[in-house]
């Protein structure tokens, strides 16, 4: 379940294949057939930086969500024979999908992991008339393209019984389900501590220390919407000259060994516990969404997988909790401040990062800015890889 934004040569080359796939979606075009009933509720609100949470979300949302889960499970069970299908960047594990199966039986999920090829496999199975997945997921720039051809169905998702305040930052019919952002991860036992910004990487005490994946631009993005392309550009170029800043594809062996002890990166995901995290001026913090694939065939059963994954009390739990989930997404910052209190291992290490940076003004993408985010990879990855 673990995402990341992908490359943005990839994208591009994404979104060529997409404008010759034909035209937008009929399913999209108009409001799907997908439609809850809900009743309202009046949110508890408190601001973490661009998210609103919503501390009274288990008391007054969840209940009338859980009966819409109730109802969508009828109709997915229905629909494709109860097959549910879901591709994502890499694929489901065993034990997430018996967590979904332990309360929804008699839905059979079928999951592929495409990293990359996510995109391409999905036009793909539009193209060709074959199985397509039903959940569509990604951040706003990494499912640009996908969301502008209309793979996206119109869900109302307040019609279920989701605070409207959790859909203003993408467009409505994307219902955030997590975060995930730019992190140092450093290993303690080479390094005490790492700068509050990226400028302070360029210290002289950093040469040979600090790495980046090539594919992993985005790192430098919330610093170019802050401060400007051309202060990016610059920063990345000083980093690389002086030697402080390497290219590594696999920065986590480097990492663990204390070889290459900081890394510019997103989430960590390695038990290691000499290993540690910490935001930074200037970071990027942005929500991750799922959705209803216009193109799918069960679309109840994708709505149902969508509104569990996203909010359901118990399985929140075992994320924050179980380290089998660790390698989960950190659940969307719009839940319970309590939610985030009970949170272990290396779930708690992610999350008090995040946090940290929302609280602390991290740049975070909204539809609004969307293009210019974009544009801010694309010169961020050009100055990394030429």
């Amino acid at each position: 379940m673990k995402r990341t934004l992908g490359a943005v040569a990839v994208t591009a080359t994404f979104a060529l294949a997409l404008t010759g796939c034909g035209t937008q979606s009929e399913a999209a075009s108009g409001d799907s057939a997908l439609k809850g009933d809900a009743a309202s509720a009046v949110c508890d609100a408190v601001e973490v930086g661009a998210i609103t949470r919503c501390e009274n979300f288990y008391d007054d949302y969840w209940p009338e969500i859980d009966k819409q889960l109730d109802a969508l499970y009828e109709e997915a069970k229905k629909a494709d024979d109860g097959t549910l299908v879901i591709w994502d960047w890499y694929e489901l594990s065993p034990d997430v999908i018996a967590q979904f199966n332990e309360r929804f039986p008699d839905i059979k999920v079928e999951t592929r992991g495409l990293t990359y090829n996510l995109s391409s496999a999905i036009i793909s199975a539009k193209a060709t008339g074959s199985r397509n997945t039903d959940v569509v997921s990604g951040s706003i720039t990494s499912m640009a393209a996908m969301y502008d051809e209309g793979f996206w169905e119109k869900v109302d998702w307040a019609s279920f019984g989701v605070p409207e305040e959790y859909l203003t930052i993408g467009a409505p019919e994307l219902m955030p389900d997590s975060i995930n952002g730019t992190l140092i991860q450093y290993n303690t036992e080479k390094v005490d501590a790492v700068p509050e910004t990226l400028d302070g990487l360029l210290a002289p005490e950093y040469k040979d220390k600090v790495s980046v994946a090539g594919y992993n631009a985005v790192v430098f993005a919330g610093y170019g919407m802050a401060e400007g392309e051309d202060k990016m550009v610059d920063l990345i170029d000083e980093l690389m000259s002086s030697g402080n800043l390497k290219l590594l594809e696999d920065q986590g062996a480097p990492l663990s060994s204390g070889d290459v002890p900081i890394a510019l990166n997103q989430t960590l995901f390695n038990p290691n516990p000499a290993l540690q995290v910490s935001p930074f001026e200037h970071a990027g913090v942005w929500a991750q969404f799922s959705g209803v694939n216009s193109d799918g065939k069960n679309k109840p059963g994708a709505a149902l997988w969508t509104l569990w994954n996203a909010f359901d009390p118990d399985w929140i739990s075992l994320r924050m909790t179980d380290e089998r989930f660790a390698s989960t997404q950190v659940p969307f910052a719009g839940l319970p401040a309590e939610t985030f209190a009970e949170s272990t291992g290396l779930m708690k290490t992610n999350s008090d990062a995040l946090l940290l940076g929302l609280e602390s003004g991290a740049e975070t993408e909204t539809q609004a800015t969307r293009d210019d985010w974009q544009a801010m990879i694309n010169a961020a990855d050009k100055a990394l890889n030429g």
